[in-house]
């Protein structure tokens, strides 16, 4: 909840006509994307769970804004890498899903989520360059990574980035990453419409501290222009104080780099619809 709106019964009561898209920012990397067709969930991280496992400093700078139990049924659901605030597992057991709904994360991370309780015939793996058909969806993976490639013993990826296409919407959720030569290059063949792309960067004092980086405000603007996206929107801020950037710093980038780029700044909680 945030102020006296029910976030759930907003999600549930949009109507979203062909050709947009609703997107709900649920803080970190993620939303709930609502199509004339389905709803999808990816990297929800609506508990506290970081803090949970870790203690300080990663308590949270705002609380949830909905519950997991609390969203309406889904229709998939995504994550795109194995940490504590992408793939939640106190946000993903407790979320009620569309008989036949998948759960779709990285193959590598499977082994993990059957131990969380999740059954083969709910899960779906993906690795790099495969593609999905779901929901009136389609999903393509492709790699992503903090510095280098990581991959299991059969070569799967732990870090993916997804294009969805809901129809005549294309969306880029990068997840984590760093920005690499051959990103541009594939994403850019995608026709994307809006580019999530997180801003929260890398620097010496949190790689000492075990946090792994991603791109910094400057390289999602770049990456955004690069792949022709129509809008893009920063992601990857305002929960944990001390792994945080401030997206003002990425629209004033963007606006004196790239005039012809629009972005949005989306706020914990908030509803933005798309329209082709």
């Amino acid at each position: 909840m945030i102020g006296k709106r029910d976030l759930a019964a907003e999600i549930a009561a949009t109507t979203v006509p062909d050709g947009a898209l609703a997107i709900w920012s649920l803080g970190q990397c993620g939303y709930i994307f609502k199509s004339s067709r389905c709803t999808i969930g990816i990297d929800l991280y609506i508990s506290d769970w970081v803090h949970e496992l870790a203690g300080e400093p990663w308590s949270r700078l705002a609380p949830p804004p909905v519950a997991p139990e609390a969203l309406p049924p889904l229709d998939a659901v995504l994550c795109s890498h194995h940490h504590e605030d992408h793939m939640d597992k106190r946000s993903l057991v407790p979320l009620r899903l569309k008989d036949g709904a998948p759960l779709v994360a990285p193959r590598a991370h499977l082994p993990l989520l059957r131990e969380w309780g999740f059954d083969d015939a709910r899960l779906g793996g993906m690795n790099h360059g495969e593609t999905l058909r779901l929901a009136g969806v389609e999903i393509k993976a492709f790699a992503a990574k903090h510095d280098e490639f990581e991959r299991d013993a059969d070569g799967n990826h732990f870090y993916l980035g997804y294009v969805l296409r809901f129809g005549d919407v294309v969306v880029y959720h990068a997840g984590d990453t760093v920005g690499f030569p051959e990103l541009p290059q594939w994403i850019g063949a995608e026709n994307v419409d809006a580019a999530f792309l997180p801003i929260n960067g890398r620097d010496y004092k949190r790689t000492a501290a075990g946090i792994v980086g991603n791109m910094n405000y400057r390289e999602a603007a770049d990456l955004a222009h690069d792949i022709g996206a129509r809008l893009a929107l920063p992601m990857h801020y305002g929960v944990f104080k001390h792994n945080d950037e401030n997206p003002a710093y990425f629209a004033d980038y963007a606006y004196q780099t790239y005039p012809e780029l629009a972005f949005h700044l989306m706020r914990m909680g908030e509803r933005f619809v798309f329209f082709k």
